[in-house]
């Protein structure tokens, strides 16, 4: 078929060999076949499903090998890491991308080049290769990679608070705090929580936030808003809103 790889060998039996070995990788992971580049492994791990990236490196010397397995290993953590399955000096090929295929890998090459076959095949199998010429540059993008597939910290900061000073009832709406902004802004639609000397009696959002009887979307410090929060039914004088928010910070790896 077009586009099919094929090998040019002198020995009959080692070209059944070599047939017989590709079908039966081939017949493994026909079942499952996908691509396993590194952002799909990166949701992988995201997703729980599973927590280290397989690595296949090939490099110019042992040296080199041997240095950036090192320099990868020591970015594992409790939570994410890199599994070196293979390693070896020499170009990539296709074996390779078979290997990494059959294993779920990202192959990365450094100081080496990539066979076309193996570039072909690497394609059609959804296999992602990486090459670099400074281990560092390696190292830096793998480190990002592995942050990403941390699951980032939830941070709350506060954006305002209003104290209950009566309440009255709309019709169709329901009650509402007659408040005045005592800290930061009151926003429509932002989380809120409601306290009672000193304890949190509900949680909600913002769902009406009126000034002089006009909707607004916001109410600063030092001003008088009405309010009302999903879930509040009635309010108490001395009652505490405040509107929060809860951001997504990207995590570091902590490596010992």
């Amino acid at each position: 078929q077009a586009a099919d790889l094929f090998a040019v060998v002198d020995d009959e039996k080692e070209l059944k060999r070599i047939s017989s070995e590709r079908q039966r990788i081939r017949r493994e992971i026909s079942h499952k076949k996908m691509a396993f580049s590194l952002d799909h492994m990166s949701s992988l791990i995201k997703d729980g499903a599973v927590n280290t990236l397989p690595m296949v490196i090939k490099g110019d010397v042992d040296g080199s090998v041997e240095a950036l397995a090192e320099s990868l290993e020591k970015l594992n953590t409790s939570e994410v890491g890199i599994k070196v399955i293979h390693k070896a000096v020499g170009m990539v090929t296709e074996s390779d991308v078979l290997l990494a295929e059959a294993s779920k890998a990202v192959i990365i090459g450094f100081h080496v080049q990539v066979s076309s076959n193996a570039r072909l095949q690497a394609q059609q199998a959804g296999v992602d290769i990486r090459t670099y010429n400074v281990i560092y540059q390696a190292v830096e993008e793998l480190t990002l990679a592995l942050e990403g597939m941390l699951e980032p910290d939830k941070v709350e900061s506060s954006i305002g608070k209003a104290e209950v000073l009566t309440q009255f009832k709309i019709p169709k709406i329901g009650f509402i705090a007659g408040c005045k902004v005592t800290e930061g802004l009151i926003i429509r639609n932002g989380k809120a929580r409601v306290s009672r000397d000193g304890e949190i009696i509900a949680e909600g959002l913002i769902n009406s936030l009126k000034r002089h009887k006009d909707d607004s979307k916001e109410v600063k410090e030092g001003l008088e808003c009405g309010i009302g929060v999903d879930g509040i039914k009635k309010f108490q004088e001395g009652d505490i809103i405040e509107v929060y928010e809860i951001r997504e910070v990207k995590r570091k790896l902590e490596l010992n």
